[in-house]
């Protein structure tokens, strides 16, 4: 029977809350604050919404492997499994491409681009080139990272079966990790471009951080008080690493980067999948992370959409309101007619005839009311 854990929903619900309200922040009153205070803290480092968005991707699409490696299951099959990721990431990322270049057309605005540098976008490639990096609609510099981090991700699925074991497979993941930050140590002592440090080596350690939590977590189910030292040893880990990074990090934290925040999520997110807490799981934020990828895609068009017809207010409470209602409006619309329709399309298309296994399987979870 397979079950799928709402709460990894809603914490992927939360992540895309967190970078819509960075978003509105920065283009109200970001620079109302001194470095220094709180606010700007909080608010600011609302950007590792994007860190556990690759955790998440990291535990989940190990799991498969994972499980293979540990109850000797069959490995995925790469066609099915290339097919499912297309569909759940290209269509919606298209759409909201081609919705960017009409909202910015003729506007001389700094993230317009020409009509001949969209299949660049539509390759998922913008990130390598400098003339059209991190325009369009900014946050889909991630969706590159992400797809990278499928085409790998046989790979490194393959080295965890095997390794065969939950200690070697850690230690696999480390390796990974350790990979990745000998790229940023080398791009930060030879000061290489943003384009080569926007690419996946630069956040394999995040995804490593996901991959290992999910071979430490595989059918494993914590005590409560592991389940709570879990939670608050994550907590802390991101909180820190906020705190470390609001202040300045110098050489060090050019290198390391949010690993510290990438291990605490890799925390909580284990936690979570073991015994799903009933905030998470319930219909408000099982819904909008129902609707969070088309929340990520389209809510910085909608912002710059509100300033160009002049109906953002002043402040941010106000503004803040009125991305993320209209953002919603517009993420549900591509949920349901463009995400749904073409994931259900691929789930009935099955020339497959070896099953492929999930993550979690045949694992029916039920939150404890003490954690609830």
């Amino acid at each position: 029977m397979r079950v799928r854990n709402h709460a990894l929903d809603g914490l992927r619900g939360l992540a895309a809350l967190g970078v819509l309200t960075l978003h509105v922040w920065m283009f109200t009153v970001q620079g109302a604050h001194r470095r220094d205070e709180l606010v700007s803290l909080l608010t600011g480092e609302l950007r590792l919404g994007v860190v556990l968005f690759f955790v998440l991707s990291g535990y989940l699409l190990a799991g498969p492997w994972v499980a293979s490696a540990l109850e000797e299951r069959p490995t995925p099959r790469l066609g099915r499994f290339a097919v499912k990721r297309a569909a759940r990431i290209v269509p919606a990322y298209w759409v909201a491409m081609l919705g960017s270049f009409w909202l910015l057309a003729g506007t001389g605005h700094a993230d317009e681009v020409s009509a001949g540098q969209l299949p660049l976008f539509a390759a998922f490639g913008q990130n390598y080139v400098g003339a059209v990096a991190g325009r369009l609609d900014p946050p889909m510099w991630s969706l590159v990272v992400e797809v990278s981090f499928y085409a790998v991700l046989p790979l490194a699925g393959w080295l965890l079966v095997r390794c065969a074991r939950r200690g070697r497979m850690v230690v696999a993941c480390a390796g990974l990790a350790g990979l990745g930050l000998a790229w940023s140590a080398a791009g930060a002592l030879l000061a290489w471009p943003e384009t080569a440090m926007a690419t996946l080596p630069t956040f394999l350690p995040v995804f490593a951080c996901g991959m290992a939590a999910a071979a430490l977590a595989h059918r494993r189910v914590p005590s409560r008080a592991s389940w709570w030292a879990l939670v608050v040893a994550g907590a802390a880990l991101v909180c820190a690493d906020a705190w470390w990074h609001h202040q300045g990090t110098g050489l060090t934290g050019h290198v390391v980067r949010d690993l510290p925040a990438a291990l605490g999520f890799a925390f909580v997110v284990a936690a979570v999948a073991a015994h799903p807490p009933a905030v998470l799981s319930g219909a408000p934020l099982r819904g909008l992370g129902t609707i969070s990828y088309g929340l990520y895609l389209w809510h910085l068009p909608v912002l710059l959409w509100l300033r160009f017809e002049g109906l953002m207010a002043s402040g941010f409470v106000v503004p803040w309101i009125e991305v993320s209602v209209l953002a919603a409006a517009v993420a549900y619309l591509s949920w349901v007619f463009v995400e749904r329709p073409v994931i259900d399309a691929v789930g009935r298309w099955r020339p497959w005839t070896r099953r492929v296994p999930s993550f979690p399987a045949e694992l029916h979870i039920k939150p404890l009311p003490s954690v609830a």
